[in-house]
């Protein structure tokens, strides 16, 4: 399955240091080999539950975390950045 981002994510992206753009990277590699490893805490939101498709969350670090929609050939990576910021 491929990823896609969004100009959002993008541009949120690139306000972070080479740090935590690596680590996103490799989460975002974990994800896309087991979507239920515990350090994801993968959920649903349930404020945007009823979007076609639902928006879900996984997690980068204890501060950081990207929102994300799945479609049938691709996965929508919407934002990333501190929980208050999201989705």
């Amino acid at each position: 399955m491929k990823i896609k981002y969004s100009p959002g994510f993008e541009k949120s992206l690139k306000k972070y240091g080479k740090d935590l753009r690596l680590k996103t990277k490799k989460k975002l590699e974990l994800f896309m080999e087991n979507k239920r490893h515990p350090s994801l805490r993968y959920k649903k939101i349930q404020a945007l539950k009823n979007e076609n498709p639902p928006v879900w969350e996984i997690s980068i670090d204890k501060d950081i975390s990207i929102t994300l929609q799945k479609f049938d050939n691709h996965i929508y990576l919407r934002n990333i950045g501190e929980h208050k910021i999201l989705p």
